[in-house]
């Protein structure tokens, strides 16, 4: 199971990752001037991960391969972490093509005030606490 972490740099952009049970960053999205854009760009990387033809790969000099997922009219969604080789990296795809369509979107844009982490789509917080971003 993944899921969606939203967050927030220093500049106030929002970005997502896409993170492993094992809280391994698996994708890094673009920044995003809101969070609208930012939950938008959530909806849209669902979207293209069942399409076809819609990722790209790229080797680095040291011999590493990541993927992008791109959107339907070409605009980079997210790039993957870098894999030692073309194998891991397919089946890294392939298991994000299953497992994004159904993952839980935690919005970790909080500030220094104590709020409550929620999943999109209920009311319900999963954790209380405190954000020093």
């Amino acid at each position: 199971m993944v899921r969606f972490i939203i967050s927030r740099t220093r500049q106030k952009k929002f970005y997502f990752t896409v993170e492993s049970q094992e809280l391994t960053t698996l994708l890094t999205s673009e920044f995003y001037t809101s969070k609208t854009a930012c939950k938008k760009g959530i909806i849209t990387l669902k979207n293209a991960v069942r399409g076809i033809g819609r990722y790209q790969w790229v080797e680095e000099n040291d011999n590493t391969v990541y993927f992008i997922i791109k959107s339907m009219n070409g605009q980079r969604l997210a790039s993957s972490e870098r894999y030692n080789s073309l194998l891991e990296s397919t089946d890294s795809l392939s298991m994000l093509k299953m497992e994004i369509p159904k993952a839980i979107v935690v919005d970790q844009t909080g500030n220094l005030r104590s709020h409550k982490r929620t999943v999109f789509g209920s009311d319900k917080p999963i954790v209380t606490m405190i954000s020093f971003m």
